[in-house]
């Protein structure tokens, strides 16, 4: 079994990282209803397996691709598409028609109701993704340079540079320290 990476310290960007790399991905989270049960499982965010659930797959893949060009460019200092923007808003939009306020801790949120299904989690990606660009820190919203994964650096210097330091970080190292070796 293969284990599933959150690194991206927000749901909106975790679920953009649901493919291992860009514009080829060799894995994909969103493939298949089973993987898609794993995955959302892992990250917190359980769906039931339910008839739709295959059917609903290319509406997930679509709300990703649309989420990452979101913060792709933000993570490089440029402004995102409004129509990617707008995207984004129309499906915040659908996830507040189907939301309910609960308290919790003292404080009001966003709940859906059950049954968990594909469109809860796509709803609960859109609600992230808008209190990201809402509330940021944007400036802190980086991409990978070896994986191109995007991540939210909450590090206490804000100097994270890779998705991960056992993946990518890592390999970056090995790879700067072997040609440096054999450039001498």
């Amino acid at each position: 079994m293969i284990d599933v990476e959150l690194v991206g310290n927000a749901l909106c960007l975790d679920f953009t990282n649901t493919v291992n790399s860009r514009p080829v991905a060799r894995r994909d989270w969103l493939a298949t209803p089973e993987e898609t049960v794993t995955w959302a499982r892992a990250a917190g965010h359980p769906i039931e397996r339910q008839a739709g659930l295959a059917a609903a797959l290319p509406a997930a893949r679509d709300l990703r691709e649309t989420v990452f060009r979101v913060f792709q460019p933000l993570a490089e200092g440029n402004d995102p598409p409004r129509a990617d923007l707008d995207a984004v808003t129309a499906a915040y939009a659908d996830s507040l028609a189907h939301a309910r306020l609960d308290h919790d801790d003292g404080r009001f949120r966003f709940a859906w109701p059950a049954p968990r299904t594909a469109g809860t989690l796509l709803r609960e990606v859109a609600a992230s993704a808008v209190d990201l660009l809402a509330r940021g820190p944007l400036e802190r919203v980086h991409a990978c340079p070896s994986c191109r994964w995007l991540f939210l650096d909450t590090s206490k210097n804000g100097r994270r540079r890779w998705c991960s330091m056992t993946t990518c970080g890592s390999r970056d190292k090995a790879r700067r320290y072997y040609a440096a070796r054999t450039s001498s």
